[in-house]
Formats: structure tokens, sequence, C-alpha cells
């Protein structure tokens, strides 16, 4: 229960009040003495008043569920920060490499060794600043999303009140915009590939897949229809681990991923005949590894005279432009290419769709009018 104790007195021997004791003249007089779920705590006070004050503002924490251990707010934040890491269960081996080496590099060198007790939001800024001044503002915006992540994970374990990363100012993620290639630059390009791997180039117009999920389609993934295929795509083409190079098949990037999507008698004729296995193979029979894929793209963009880009998914971005300039919705196009929601779509493709103040004019033009206004052009 807690208590104040006097530190510089003791019982008298006679069990008459009490007399000076041998800490007498020596330290802070009062200890304030409280019981926390992992042991008593005790902190020490120069007056009375002092340390009844303190008791009460823990009873009320404690009460309220806002009470921090000072002992458990005193870890430094790598600790909190390798707990989250060991969390992360749920992503890719190649995305749980992208999480540490950045912990590595940029958030453990600079905050690694701060105590939760001293990490404030102006701290916290103060490190985001930091950053911004040699990295890109994504990689600072990544940064700063596993930095809130730990801290979350900090206050759920009752090491802080509330988390420091509130109301940090980030640096303008300014990207540049998607500038797809020409339907005719595809077809350049599609010719100038290996002969083995045009289909492939084919699909990826075709379909929007993502590098690892074209690569990783197998046949028994492909559903035949009247109309052409249907691609059920829930699983990717992955490396295990970076260094060893090992693949895998693993999840796709994110639950919306997770997708089916129609292709045309076209594209399902340029796949050729159904067989086992994977649909897209090396001269060897296996699969298309992440950096053998490299090499084909370049080569075939080299022979097209077509910017390497951003790889596969150039063929990505034409795909959007060609579903965006056939009518589709931002809804539609973010369906198709398994993006999270219509704001990620938006947020690449917004400035590919038509300006409609023609259409919306037309769309609402003398519905409504006056009685003697004039008719209503045919």
């Amino acid at each position: 229960m807690a208590h104040v104790e006097d530190r510089r007195t003791v019982p008298n021997p006679n069990g008459r009040g009490r007399v000076r004791g041998p800490r007498y003249g020596v330290g802070a007089r009062w200890r304030a003495v409280w019981q926390e779920p992992n042991g008593q705590r005790r902190r020490k006070f120069d007056t009375k008043d002092a340390a009844e004050a303190h008791l009460q503002d823990v009873g009320v924490q404690q009460r309220t569920g806002t009470y921090v251990s000072p002992t458990a707010s005193a870890v430094p934040l790598r600790d909190v920060a390798e707990g989250w890491f060991r969390e992360q269960v749920h992503q890719r081996p190649t995305s749980l490499e992208g999480v540490r080496l950045r912990m590595d590099r940029t958030i453990l060198p600079t905050l690694g060794v701060v105590p939760l007790t001293l990490l404030t939001r102006s701290v916290v800024q103060d490190a985001v600043t930091t950053w911004s001044a040699t990295l890109a503002p994504g990689t600072v915006r990544v940064a700063y999303v596993y930095l809130a992540g730990v801290c979350a994970l900090a206050v759920q374990e009752r090491r802080l009140v509330t988390s420091p990363c509130t109301r940090i100012s980030l640096p303008r993620d300014e990207r540049p915009r998607v500038e797809p290639y020409s339907t005719t630059l595809v077809q350049v390009l599609t010719d100038a590939a290996d002969e083995r791997y045009r289909p492939l180039v084919v699909l990826a117009a075709a379909s929007g897949l993502r590098s690892g999920e074209l690569r990783g389609l197998t046949w028994d993934r492909v559903v035949d229809t009247q109309g052409g295929a249907v691609l059920r795509v829930d699983r990717q083409l992955t490396r295990e681990t970076v260094a060893a190079a090992r693949t895998v098949l693993g999840p796709v990037k994110t639950a919306s991923s997770d997708r089916l999507v129609a292709i045309g008698k076209a594209t399902r004729g340029a796949l050729g005949e159904r067989r086992d296995g994977f649909v897209f193979t090396t001269t060897r029979g296996g699969p298309i590894l992440y950096k053998t894929a490299w090499r084909i793209w370049r080569a075939s963009a080299g022979a097209a005279g077509a910017p390497d880009g951003n790889g596969w998914h150039e063929l990505r971005h034409f795909h959007a432009s060609l579903l965006i300039a056939g009518g589709a919705s931002p809804v539609a196009v973010a369906h198709r290419l398994g993006h999270k929601d219509p704001t990620e779509t938006m947020r690449t493709y917004a400035h590919l769709w038509i300006d409609d103040d023609e259409r919306m004019r037309d769309a609402s033009d003398g519905v409504i009018r006056l009685a003697d206004g004039p008719p209503v052009s045919a």
C-alpha cells in the first residue's frame, strides 16, 4: 500500500513515538513508497508534502491507466526497436531486409541510445530534419513510419504515455510524373525482346502485373474462359534473402494485391499451350530470377532504344495508361492493379485522366431551366 516514510527517524525502543536514527541529518528526509505490478517502488523527497503529492499523482495515473514506470521508460529506444522488429513476422523476407537496413542505417545511429524518457516530439523532429539533409524524401518517410511503429509499441507496453511521433513535419515527396511508354514503343520493345520472353512482355503490357507476380504465375492460376482467361494473382516470385538470392513463392504485396485479372484472347494466345509449372521459364526450364528479369528487360529496352526506367514496372504504368484512356474509373484501375485504395492510384496517375469539364458541363446543362427559357438542344 502506498505510504510516506520518515528516513531520519526510527521507532522508539520503548514503543513511544519515534527517535533520531542513524540517517538523521543525512540526505532527503521523506520517502514515497508505492506498488507496481512488478514490485515496490521508492522515491526520496525533501518535504512530506512533496512525497504525498507524488503518491497522489501516481494513484491517479494508475487508476486512469496512464501510469508509466520510471524503470520501464528508462530503457533506450534500441531495446524497443529490436522488439518491434522481431514482431514483423508478417513481412516478406526481402521486406524485412529493407526494414533492417533502414533501422541500422538511419533510426538506430541517430536515436538508438536515447532513453524513452528523453524521446520527445522535438527530439523526433530534430532526427527527421537531420535525415532530410542527406536522404531522399521517400526514404525519410519510410524511416519515420518505422520509428512511429516502434513508439506505438512503447505506448502499448506502458513505456510511454503517448507517442512523440505526432505533428512531425516531413519533407515533401515530390515524385516525378509518370510518363508512360507509347504503344508504338512498347510494340518495338516486344519485337526486340528475345523470342522466348516476348509473351512475358505481352502479358505485362496487357495485365499490369508486377514483375514478381508475372514471374510467379503458374499454369494452375490461369483459368481459360470464352473471352480469353482469368489470372488468379495470389502469390509472387520473391527472394528469401538478397544475399542468397534464393527464390521462393511468397504472398503478394498487400491484401488488395490478391485479385483476379482478366485477359483477352490475343493475350491468352501469346502464352501458348498449357503445361505444368511456371508460365514463364528460362532456357533451362526454371523460374526467372530477379536479376535475370532485369537482364531481359535491359537487353530488350536497349535494343528498342527505350530508357531502362523502372524496369518491368514501366509496362505496369503503360497498362494503367491504357485503362485510363479507355475510360476506366480510379476505383476500377486500383482494383486491377492491386493498389491498396484509389488514393494510391490517383497519386500516381491523376495527370493521365482527361479534363472532364466539358463532359460535366454537358451532363448538367439544361436539365433544370426556366419555363420561358430557350429549348434544350437535342
